[in-house]
């Protein structure tokens, strides 16, 4: 699991894409995928700044890619993304998962 927290949405985008290109540097994940989960967790993470401009919050995204069967080529990926907000209303957590089609 990797885990990155931002406290502005400046350069949030750059932030993330490097995250997520560390999640899944050693898995076979094809580019039309993490793009198209990049383009997701953009959105999330710039929903969670604008929930309250006002006041600083932090958000944490934490990035969970599960390995595929070795025996079994992995004939597609999916994901799913997960929001939460702390109690303080003040601390944002958005979790990635990542898993091979078959898991």
């Amino acid at each position: 699991m990797l885990t990155v927290t931002l406290e502005t949405c400046t350069g949030a985008d750059q932030a993330l894409t490097a995250h997520l290109a560390s999640a899944v540097q050693a898995r076979d994940v094809p580019p039309s995928v993490l793009e198209r989960l990049r383009q997701a967790l953009a959105t999330t993470t710039h929903r969670a700044f604008q929930r309250d401009g006002t006041r600083l919050i932090r958000v944490t995204v934490s990035t969970r890619v599960t390995q595929p069967q070795a025996t079994r080529a992995s004939a597609g990926w999916g994901f799913f993304i997960v929001e939460r907000a702390a109690g303080d209303a003040e601390h944002q957590q958005i979790e990635v998962f990542l898993y091979p089609d078959g898991c």
